[in-house]
């Protein structure tokens, strides 16, 4: 009892802390990264009064983060301070807003003197929130939400338990990158040879080791794509196909790029390999020409460039059982070939850069017009609408 008094205590006083109209404070997971990394450009490049401050868990390799941000804005008004510090916690209460991925000191509560901006970090096709937890307690609380089109309006909408009129259907800010800073990753990661085509493969994680630590899905090595014996028969595929796959290891996955041995037409990337070339890794998605996924949100972003999309999985049941989605039926809503096996792999990657058969091309158009909505005018700035609507 007493420990909740002295709670509501601080939140009271916290509420009574004055706010610098001008202060903005990001946060992101990974750190410096996704639809907070583009709000933050986006403002730091159009309004040189605001003071920018980015709260970070390692401050250890800031440096790499002020090179992120050399390149692609010039000015150099923010500052990088550890999250769990007094002096984090101080730009915090007085923020006039507050921009995050992931959810920021959800202790204190709402404010209404501040303005708190859930950006998320994607169009989610597995359960989260309250989808995903209903009697949580720590699903995160924010003045507003962001959404694609109104049928995902009415999911974050329930992921969140927010009012609808709080989740703005205008984008989402790191989609921009994709076709105002296009950078190609072959030359990013220093290819020199060329290929037929370059494909990304972005599967999410079976085992956590970050942030909600958890399993889902199967890690059984029999039907693991990424077990050494598959990664063989995969790597000759794409070789014999005259094309690189980069595989990149979600943040939370408890495998890392260590782990793998290293392939002739197979590169295994991270967050971390953007972050020291400088790069936002939505700047490189217009130089791919086929994408791999799993449950991914990543796809769902990919919808805008209109390229083919291959869904690789062999634990269907075991996803839904453990984590779930959050439409009855998925694979409905996948614009892509299916693929369980090794074999299907090799044929749809065979029809798509071989033969150039896009078979599935109209399906991705009826899917994204339902993910995002024609408001949604990608070639001009989503962050505008953003500042616009909050």
């Amino acid at each position: 009892m007493l420990i909740k008094t002295l709670e509501k205590f601080v939140r009271f006083f916290c509420k009574l802390i004055p706010k610098k109209e001008k202060r903005i404070v990001y946060h992101s997971f990974p750190d410096f990264s996704d639809n907070s990394f583009a709000m933050f450009v986006y403002i730091s490049n159009q309004f040189v009064e605001y003071e920018n401050i980015w709260l970070v868990k390692d401050v250890s390799i800031k440096e790499k983060y002020f090179k992120l941000a050399s390149n692609y804005t010039k000015k150099d008004n923010f500052l990088v301070i550890k999250k769990n510090s007094l002096k984090g916690i101080y730009y915090y209460l007085t923020a006039k807003t507050i921009f995050h991925t992931h959810g920021l000191f959800n202790f204190f509560g709402l404010n209404n003197l501040q303005k708190k901006i859930n950006l998320w970090h994607g169009m989610p096709l597995k359960k989260v929130g309250y989808l995903d937890r209903p009697n949580s307690k720590s699903v995160i609380t924010s003045d507003y939400h962001l959404a694609t089109s109104p049928f995902y309006q009415e999911m974050i909408s329930k992921i969140f338990r927010a009012p609808k009129e709080t989740v703005l259907i205008v984008g989402q800010p790191r989609n921009d990158f994709i076709f105002d800073n296009t950078i190609g990753i072959n030359e990013l990661f220093n290819k020199q040879k060329e290929y037929k085509k370059t494909v990304l493969w972005m599967p999410t994680y079976r085992k956590s080791v970050i942030g909600d630590i958890r399993t889902d899905g199967s890690l059984s090595p029999e039907i693991d794509f990424l077990s050494k014996q598959s990664l063989v028969k995969i790597n000759k595929i794409f070789k014999k196909f005259d094309s690189v796959c980069y595989l990149k290891i979600h943040p939370m996955d408890f495998m890392k790029t260590k782990h793998f041995k290293k392939y002739s037409n197979i590169d295994f990337i991270e967050n971390e390999d953007f972050v020291k070339r400088g790069v936002s890794m939505y700047s490189i998605l217009n130089s791919i020409d086929v994408l791999l996924t799993d449950f991914s949100s990543i796809y769902i972003d990919f919808l805008l460039l209109n390229k083919p999309v291959g869904f690789v999985f062999s634990d269907y049941e075991e996803f839904n059982s453990t984590r779930g989605f959050i439409f009855e039926n998925p694979q409905k809503y996948m614009a892509g070939e299916v693929m369980t096996e090794i074999d299907q792999l090799e044929h749809f990657l065979n029809e798509v850069i071989v033969h150039d058969n896009d078979e599935f091309a109209n399906k991705r158009k009826r899917i994204k017009d339902l993910f995002h909505s024609k408001i949604n005018d990608y070639s001009k700035l989503t962050c505008k609408k953003v500042l616009r609507n909050v």
